[in-house]
């Protein structure tokens, strides 16, 4: 049996609602969840989403149940949705760090995590800007990698919640090769890729077109998939318009972008309501929903469960992939 944390999110968005729609459908599944949040805006919740799952309300993890969903309740706080708040920054994370805490203590092999506001977090003085770095942090990681995954396609960030005008500076060598170093391991490891295809994005227009529009290409890039292709199969730089146009990336099993929306507006586009946000290079197992919270929708109880119900499927399989690996590796 594997077990499950769930995040509340930013009690204001959708987060609530979304999970307990998923716990609906996965709930009947032989695996143990977890919900970490104020016990008061659960009971809120199922009053407009009856549950259709068993489940105890408690304290302290002490009182896990396996047979039953346990809903961990760390206080009550005053709900207003659709308005991110200075309360409802702080109740995301400390719901995050009450579930990275149960991780750490093995009462849960991975974590799901709604979504959350990064105005809020900023509003409550919390200084990361997501999930992901607050989590790299938390696990002392330096080489980590935000990652995409869907039916459709996989990807990968090199820079991830940056300016546009950072990310030039913020492309080198070290950065790249981390970046697929990261992906690779991922691949084998996490999806059971035995020599996964890698296909690498440009940072200019057409791919610098010759060093006529940039130089990156032929000065950072280039020389990096060259000494990464000596081990295993990377290609590119490519145009990211003709790649996606010209659906290239079926090609490929990971496709790695430079910045942010280079990778996030084609894969929204193919995959809003079931797309993942998975953080690799993490020792521990950790995906979300990628969408955000939602505050035009929150309380009106028609937000999709989809992606967060993906998150948690996508999460068994890399918990499960990574026990066979390491039982692959003492046999």
């Amino acid at each position: 049996m594997i077990s499950v944390v769930f995040t509340c999110g930013d009690i204001n968005g959708i987060g609530p609602e979304i999970v307990v729609k998923s716990f609906n459908r996965i709930a009947r599944k032989k695996n143990s969840l977890i919900f970490v949040c104020p016990g008061n805006v659960f009971l809120k919740t199922i009053k407009s989403i009856p549950p259709e799952f068993d489940f105890q309300i408690i304290k302290s993890p002490e009182f896990i149940s396996k047979e039953r969903v346990n809903v961990l309740d760390i206080g009550e706080y005053e709900l207003n949705p659709g308005s991110p708040s200075r309360i409802s920054g702080r109740v995301s994370f400390d719901s995050l760090k009450t579930a990275f805490g149960l991780i750490q203590q093995k009462k849960a092999d991975a974590l799901v995590t709604a979504p959350i506001s990064k105005t809020a977090l900023k509003m409550a003085g919390i200084k990361f800007p997501g999930h992901t770095e607050i989590l790299a942090g938390w696990t002392n990681q330096k080489k980590y990698l935000m990652t995409f995954l869907s039916p459709k396609f996989n990807a990968a960030l090199v820079t991830i919640h940056e300016a546009i005008k950072q990310v030039p500076s913020l492309i080198t060598r070290e950065k790249i090769f981390d970046s697929l170093n990261i992906i690779t391991q991922s691949a084998k490891i996490d999806f059971r890729i035995k020599k996964p295809k890698i296909a690498v994005l440009g940072l200019n227009p057409h791919a610098g077109e010759n060093n006529i529009i940039g130089y990156e290409e032929y000065k950072i890039i280039s020389p990096v998939i060259k000494k990464f292709n000596k081990r295993l199969f990377v290609e590119g730089p490519f145009s990211p318009d003709a790649f996606f146009a010209n659906k290239r990336f079926v090609e490929f099993d990971f496709v790695l972008g430079m910045y942010h929306d280079q990778i996030l507006i084609p894969f929204k586009m193919m995959n809003f309501s079931n797309g993942v946000n998975f953080t690799a290079g993490l020792p521990m197992v950790r995906t979300s929903p990628d969408h955000g919270t939602a505050f035009d929708i929150a309380g009106k109880n028609i937000a999709d469960p989809d992606s967060i119900i993906a998150a948690y499927n996508y999460a068994i399989k890399i918990v499960k992939n990574r026990i066979y690996y390491a039982r692959f590796r003492k046999s």
